[in-house]
């Protein structure tokens, strides 16, 4: 090679050089603690969120995907859209609200109401409820009934923090934003309480881990395989 070594970097002299030039201490972890002021919020947070937060995080998923995967209510669009509001009405709530990026086009009074939500509720979410019909249904609707503020889901949220609710409600578009953030809350417990790699604990499956009781069914031992 034209750029080839100088030197052979086999010699020992150049590699013991090379060492006392660089020490490094191979037996011990280098890399600095996380400061106590971090590292003490982040695993009880994380806990909080497993322990208390993950059943009405599961609980929303679960609403969410029934949404997703909502069979029509009626094969007829109109009347599938008419049974929802319907629903609405006998429940008194509002209508869903837009998220600001779909709220565009919308003149009538009380707010943008969420024409693609209703649309997955009546289980035609690939029918434009903005034609004119459907609209004077959705119209009427909010006359009589308003728009809510979001598009929140039925689940009313159970755990409380510092003995309130920590939520009124949530909102079916948040629902990927809460996953996410009990999932990183799994990890850090995972990580904190076992020590494993990152790459050990993002190969874990369901059924890895299993318990050893005693003779009187106490816990006391878990294995993770």
């Amino acid at each position: 090679m034209a750029d080839h070594l100088g030197q052979d970097p086999l010699r020992r002299a150049l590699w013991q050089a090379w060492a006392r030039a660089n020490p490094r201490r191979y037996d011990e972890n280098l890399t600095d603690r996380i400061p106590e002021h971090i590292m003490g919020p982040l695993p009880t947070w994380a806990l909080r969120w497993v322990d208390d937060l993950a059943d009405d995080v599961l609980a929303a998923r679960a609403e969410r995907d029934g949404i997703d995967a909502r069979p029509p209510a009626h094969p007829n669009p109109l009347v599938a859209l008419q049974a929802v509001l319907a629903d609405f009405r006998r429940r008194g709530q509002p209508l869903p609200a837009a998220p600001a990026r779909l709220a565009t086009g919308w003149r009538g009074r009380g707010g943008s109401p969420n024409f693609a939500y209703l649309a997955r509720l009546a289980g035609h979410p690939s029918y434009p409820f903005r034609r004119a019909r459907s609209r004077r249904l959705i119209e009427e609707a909010v006359r009589d009934l308003g728009v809510d503020t979001d598009s929140p889901l039925r689940h009313v949220p159970q755990a409380q923090v510092d003995g309130q609710r920590w939520l009124e409600q949530i909102s079916y578009y948040d629902v990927g934003q809460f996953e996410r953030l009990l999932q990183v809350s799994c990890w850090i417990v995972i990580a904190y309480l076992s020590g494993l790699r990152d790459s050990e604990i993002k190969h874990l499956r369901r059924g890895c881990v299993s318990a050893q009781r005693d003779t009187d069914g106490r816990i006391y031992r878990y294995r993770l395989h």
